[in-house]
């Protein structure tokens, strides 16, 4: 299922005061919006995406890639994490 523009911006937006935590499969965050709590997946050389959510009715597949715009500003802010 793909995610509405809005609802992407929203969770991009709130992924930059996420903690982001370092797996296997690159950097990970779950982000709460409007009920759901959404993945956030930012690794490698591909832009940023959200990977999936969770809510009442369990885990679904859902995916948005992160605008280039988006990617860069969630990019700079674990790059500021990671400083710290």
């Amino acid at each position: 299922m793909d995610i509405d523009q809005a609802t992407a911006d929203r969770v991009f937006e709130a992924a930059r005061t996420a903690t982001f935590r370092r797996t296997n499969l690159g950097l990970h965050a779950q982000v709460n919006d409007g009920g759901y709590t959404y993945f956030v997946e930012a690794g490698g050389t591909f832009l940023a995406s959200i990977d999936g959510r969770e809510g009442y009715g369990g885990t679904e597949h859902a995916f948005a890639n992160a605008t280039p715009e988006q990617d860069r500003a969630l990019r700079a802010t674990i790059a500021a994490q990671a400083a710290k």
